[in-house]
């Protein structure tokens, strides 16, 4: 019988960390009700490196702000480790584009600490223990009783990943995290996150409008169509040791045609 069940349970496959099921969200303006994306629908399976990639206005963000739980979605649901998510929650922490996103009159460690213990997650010894571990992972540990104020944009977004992995979540949500960075700082960036993934093997879902970054950090990716956002295709990405090929020439060309030729 036993036999039995594990063949039957390996039969099923590996059990998804994350689902949208049929998702449709919107919001309203002044004027509009605006649908940001349409019955969108994928799967993150744990130790995913999983991209939403899409041209601006396709929904990406928004998907991402309700997977964090900040909306609800009007119809679909979004299940994490199967029960629904309805509001915002440590096991889904967000790291969002703007440099400044720590509290400027906190030293880096006490950011971090500040999140754990602001949301219950570890107190005293333990809190501090955890934030100068990832810190130290971040490669940040020479700053750590600095102020933002005198840290750099790179510097301080590795604070807030630093800040997201202490919380140690089920997924890390980054929404262009890299995109107010410099060319040279965004791929220094890039190459710390893989870095820390194969430290720890976290599972990140990464929104970006650029190809290039999402065959670079993503083992798969999603591509969502112009507004409203609906799923367009779902790619596997490309082995680390194939970034520069022509493997990657070819998914980027396919990747454009896809987002963007004429029908």
């Amino acid at each position: 019988m036993k036999n039995a069940e594990l063949a039957s349970q390996a039969g099923n496959g590996p059990v998804p960390l994350l689902e949208i099921d049929n998702v449709t969200l919107q919001y309203k303006t002044t004027e509009h009700l605006v649908t940001a994306a349409q019955d969108v629908s994928f799967k993150v399976y744990p130790a995913d490196r999983y991209i939403l990639l899409g041209p601006s206005g396709c929904g990406k963000s928004t998907l991402l702000k309700a997977i964090g739980g900040y909306m609800k979605p009007v119809q679909g649901r979004i299940l994490l480790n199967g029960g629904e998510v309805r509001e915002p929650n440590p096991e889904r922490m967000m790291v969002f584009q703007e440099f400044d996103q720590l509290l400027p009159w906190k030293t880096v460690r006490e950011n971090v600490e500040f999140a754990l213990e602001a949301s219950g997650r570890l107190q005293g010894k333990a809190a501090a223990e955890r934030a100068a571990y990832y810190i130290d992972k971040v490669g940040l540990a020479k700053f750590i009783d600095s102020y933002p104020h005198t840290l750099s944009g790179g510097m301080k977004q590795r604070v807030s990943i630093a800040r997201g992995m202490a919380m140690e979540p089920a997924v890390l949500l980054m929404d262009e995290p890299f995109a107010a960075l410099d060319a040279l700082t965004r791929r220094k960036m890039q190459d710390e996150l893989l870095r820390l993934w194969d430290d720890t093997r976290f599972t990140v879902l990464f929104v970006t409008h650029s190809i290039e970054e999402a065959i670079r950090i993503g083992t798969r990716i999603l591509l969502l169509t112009p507004h409203p956002g609906q799923v367009k295709a779902e790619l596997n990405s490309i082995p680390a040791a194939e970034m520069g090929s022509a493997s990657q020439v070819a998914l980027e060309t396919r990747i454009n045609d896809m987002l963007f030729a004429q029908h």
